[in-house]
């Protein structure tokens, strides 16, 4: 396997993700860009680049449930400078750089750098969509963020960032992933409005929902990233009662075809 320069992962059903590892790229033309869920696709997980990068949003104040897998079924074939990148609604109240290093360093590995990257809180249960003149603001401070972390990178420069409340996270998180067979039986399809276009299972990158009669039905190993929620174009899926009426949220700059399932 010949050594690349650069390599980014990411993890993304809503956009903030993707958004933030393209203009990675752009400023990094020779870094090469992969999902996080399609690589778990491979039997075998292995990396040879000079840096590594890892763009991901923060689920209940720490690593999704597929980037943890990712994690741990990556092997370093060199030691690559290495950063992530957590895309989020609130900065600092969590522990996924924490969680993400321990894991690193079970494979002789580090995490040199750490940054927060403020845009969208895609999680709906918890409260709405921002509004749209907070959304751009965000967007705006996002992108002059940016712009310091991609210099800090290619300098590959040490970078760490608070990490709040850590124990009291660690026991929220573990407490989430110890229910996670019962997470999707509060989504609900109405049927009414659903036009059975299958977007929801192909926005699935959990294979999570089948549709033998149009409707999405969950198969109960949900990672709650929410996309089959955000995707639906008639908002026909809801998690329980408390979403109806709420906005629902994609990256203006991502389009739907960009979060889908390749195959």
């Amino acid at each position: 396997m010949a050594t690349i320069s650069t390599v980014i992962y990411y993890y993304s059903t809503t956009g903030n993700s993707l958004f933030v590892a393209r203009e990675l790229q752009k400023a990094m033309p020779e870094a090469e860009l992969q999902s996080i869920p399609e690589a778990l696709q491979e039997d075998q997980l292995m990396v040879k680049a000079e840096c590594v990068g890892l763009v991901f949003p923060m689920h209940y104040f720490g690593l999704p449930m597929q980037v943890e897998e990712f994690l741990q079924k990556l092997t370093f074939l060199e030691s690559p400078y290495t950063f992530a990148i957590v895309t989020c609604g609130v900065p600092y109240w969590g522990r996924p750089f924490m969680d993400a290093e321990k894991i690193l360093k079970e494979k002789n590995c580090r995490l040199h750098a750490a940054w927060y990257v403020r845009l969208v809180s895609n999680y709906i249960p918890y409260r709405d969509i921002a509004a749209d003149w907070r959304i751009r603001i965000r967007a705006w401070l996002a992108e002059r963020k940016l712009k310091n972390i991609i210099a800090a990178i290619k300098e590959r420069k040490a970078h760490t960032t608070w990490q709040l409340l850590k124990k009291f996270c660690g026991n929220f998180h573990a407490k989430w992933l110890a229910g996670q067979h019962e997470i999707d039986t509060k989504f609900l399809c109405d049927k009414e409005k659903c036009t059975a276009c299958g977007l929801c299972e192909r926005i699935c990158h959990r294979d999570n929902i089948k549709r033998p009669e149009g409707q999405p039905v969950w198969q109960h190993h949900c990672v709650e990233c929410l996309g089959c929620l955000h995707i639906c174009p008639v908002k026909a899926i809801d998690y329980g009662e408390i979403t109806k009426g709420r906005k629902r949220y994609r990256h203006k700059a991502v389009k739907i075809t960009d979060l889908l399932r390749k195959t």
